[in-house]
């Protein structure tokens, strides 16, 4: 899917969902939604609203919360903690599961793919009875290569 696809797909999930919530979507969830479908990698909310600042887009710190909380909800970021003391957050419309490896004695995070462990999920959930819509699976630990 490609970038303006992508985004049209996110402007109706978002919309239909404030909606159903009774909720508007206003410029100000339009402008934040650009800005976030155009972010490439993990960003915090502090590193979003620095370049919302830089853009002069006028946007509150609330308002900016508030909606990258909905936009995790309706399945359009990610949201991981890798003990930086602030959440990340990342794109996660259109994008494959992935896996999060955590380096504590570098603070490195790599992401990786595993087919089994989808497999493995997806038989879960079908012996369970249960429709999984997202998950997230972060691992910490150590490099091998600094013991």
């Amino acid at each position: 899917m490609d970038t303006k696809q992508q985004l049209a797909e996110a402007q109706t999930l978002y919309a239909e969902w404030l909606k159903r919530k009774g909720m508007f979507y206003t410029k100000e969830r339009a402008l934040l939604l650009d800005f976030v479908m155009s972010r490439q990698g993990h960003f915090s909310a502090d590193e979003l609203l620095f370049e919302l600042q830089k853009a002069q887009a006028k946007v509150s710190r609330a308002t900016l919360y508030r909606s990258l909380n909905q936009m995790v909800e309706v399945g359009l970021l990610t949201e991981s903690d890798f003990g930086h003391g602030h959440t990340h957050y990342e794109v996660s419309l259109g994008e494959r599961p992935h896996v999060h490896f955590i380096f504590t004695d570098t603070g490195e995070v790599k992401e990786m793919h595993s087919q089994k462990i989808e497999d493995a999920l997806s038989d879960l959930a079908r012996k369970e009875g249960f429709s999984i819509k997202r998950y997230k699976i972060q691992v910490f630990g150590e490099s091998r290569r600094i013991r």
